[in-house]
């Protein structure tokens, strides 16, 4: 069993994407920039939050951009809440002895405010709030608590927080449950993804250990996948459904011994299969490049896989076989 966890806050364990969605829009009408969606600003938002500022109002001073972001704060109307299973597990880390840490770039009293009203402050042995780059200051919480890299995960919903795990060695665990999607996760290669914590817990308590990450490269194989859609760059091949044939190949986010004869662990193939089929019917593709890396996004993203590669052939040129593309997510 993990000795330690780290947990990041927002996405992980407290559900702010509305808050902090309209925190942000606040901050970006003072310089005079457009509101963002929800869509676009899950899509463009990354941390260090330093960072992503400077992108966005690279004429801003920092100092003047947190006033702006703690005043939307302090006078927002939007709740937050915990995030489904995020308290079981914690209960459940408490069962077992495991030590439990935040490390979040939240406001140290913007924290404090939110963890006592979801009442889930008292669940751990110390924060560590304010902190700009997790990367950066990670080895201070294994330092400060003297903590045993082996024995050690970081819990996070974005890439950063899986790029500060690996920087300090321990085990990064993906969560779909907040700012990154899977396909975004996916791109910092995390030891492991779960949907939510309930999942996490699942696997705890069935392994007794530490969940067995997919380093082995346990892979689930789809070949030969026939897919009859509308493709083609000139218009007139577009009009007429044609023959493409699909090979997929993903990695799932538990190995197979990991699974234990758990269905739910595993992905549903036949489920993924229809997917795709339907994702390529849904409107005429110009290229076969675009919707081979549409295929794989969805193996990874609406499926929870760790990796995706889809190979596409299609029948079109005299004297060959086939010609095929490949994309790998």
């Amino acid at each position: 069993m993990f000795r330690n966890l780290i947990f990041d806050w927002s996405g992980t364990l407290c559900d702010d994407l509305a808050l902090t969605l309209e925190a942000t829009n606040y901050v970006l009408a003072q310089y005079n920039r457009p509101a963002l969606t929800r869509d676009a600003f899950r899509n463009e938002f990354q941390l260090p939050y330093p960072e992503y500022y400077a992108w966005k109002t690279p004429e801003a001073r920092l100092v003047d951009l947190e006033k702006y972001y703690r005043h939307a704060f302090d006078h927002a109307v939007t709740q937050v809440a915990v995030i489904p299973h995020a308290r079981a597990f914690l209960d459940f880390c408490r069962s077992r002895g495991i030590r439990c840490f935040i490390l979040t770039s939240m406001d140290p009293r913007a924290f404090d405010e939110q963890a006592r009203f979801l009442g889930l402050k008292e669940y751990f042995e110390h924060i560590h709030s304010g902190v700009r780059n997790k990367e950066e200051y990670i080895y201070n919480v294994l330092n400060q608590h003297h903590l045993n890299p082996a024995d050690t995960a970081f819990i996070g919903d974005m890439q950063h927080d899986i790029n500060a795990a690996h920087s300090a060695g321990i085990i990064g665990i993906g969560v779909l449950t907040g700012y990154n999607n899977a396909a975004q996760l996916a791109a910092a290669t995390p030891d492991l993804t779960v949907p939510h914590l309930g999942a996490l817990q699942s696997l705890m308590e069935r392994s007794g250990s530490s969940p067995a990450t997919n380093r082995a490269g346990d892979t689930i194989c789809i070949n030969g996948l026939e897919i009859n859609c509308c493709i083609g760059v000139p218009e007139e091949e577009r009009a007429e459904p044609q023959r493409l044939v699909a090979n997929v190949s993903l990695t799932p986010p538990t190995t197979f011994a990991g699974m234990q004869e758990d269905i739910d662990q595993t992905i549903n193939y036949d489920a993924l299969a229809r997917h795709l089929i339907a994702l390529a019917q849904e409107q005429p593709t110009i290229l076969l490049e675009t919707l081979c890396h549409r295929l794989a996004t969805a193996c990874v993203q609406d499926f929870g896989a760790t990796s995706a590669t889809v190979e596409l052939h299609k029948f079109i040129l005299p004297f060959t076989q086939s010609v095929s593309v490949r994309s790998s997510v």
